[in-house]
């Protein structure tokens, strides 16, 4: 894995929230949690062998939330010493006082790019999803960050791989992904609590500056994710199973 430090102002600052990881140790319990409160999460499981993780997706009309939990400690600990990222740093977050949350940014378009067969398969959904993982085909947004326990782990997806690749909306396949009994749609505000009093990288900052996702300083990590702008003025707190706080 590369890390870089590009140079990005205001000005040239195009990107948005492809997906968010959480960290958890109770897969079981957190998939149960959610779809009780009426999130369609998928069936399939995202095994990441080499890298010793596995994780679900929950999918949106305009990102997707991913749930990540270790299946092999050592495999991790061999992906952290190659990569520097300490992953089970961030999966012992109730120990370490790490983070347990990552942002993956995309280049935002004018047009939403999508396959030219909007019907895919599972096996090809999923194959897409491995690529988009942090630790592999993606780079760090700066080499700060990259190390930064105490703030979330921000990273950049390239366009071939970002959700507006492949996710056709119009597709019978891709609205049952997409479709949710709470009736939630797309997501319009993401705020994190980190309980830190850390500054915040250049990097995390001028996400923040730039109204990609709000940072606050609070007792606990919480992930406040509003949908739809908000406007049903409804919330859902799935706490003390995932620190997730949902509005919509």
């Amino acid at each position: 894995m590369q890390t870089t430090s590009p140079q990005v102002t205001v000005d040239n600052f195009f990107l948005e929230v492809d997906h968010i990881f959480v960290c958890t140790t109770k897969e079981a319990d957190s998939i149960s949690v959610l779809q009780k409160v009426g999130l369609h999460c998928s069936n399939q499981q995202v095994q990441h062998v080499e890298h010793g993780t596995a994780s679900k997706i929950i999918f949106f009309e305009n990102t997707y939330l991913e749930l990540i939990w270790i299946e092999d400690k050592d495999l991790i600990e061999q992906q952290s010493a190659q990569t520097g990222i300490q992953t089970l740093t961030r999966l012992h977050k109730q120990h370490t006082g790490a983070s347990p949350f990552g942002v993956g940014l995309r280049r935002k378009s004018e047009q939403s790019k999508v396959v030219s067969d909007s019907s895919l398969s599972w096996a090809e959904t999923m194959r897409c999803l491995r690529r988009a993982t942090p630790t592999r085909k993606s780079i760090s947004f700066a080499a700060e960050n990259f190390v930064n326990q105490q703030e979330p782990f921000c990273f950049m997806v390239p366009d071939s791989i970002a959700l507006t690749a492949w996710l056709d909306p119009s597709s019978t396949t891709h609205q049952h992904l997409i479709s949710h009994p709470l009736g939630v749609r797309k997501l319009t505000s993401v705020k994190i609590t980190i309980d830190s009093d850390k500054d915040l990288t250049d990097a995390m900052s001028l996400v923040c500056t730039n109204s990609a996702v709000t940072i606050e300083r609070g007792e606990s990590p919480l992930l406040e994710l509003t949908f739809d702008e908000g406007v049903k003025e409804k919330k859902l707190d799935v706490r003390p199973f995932l620190p997730i706080l949902l509005k919509y």
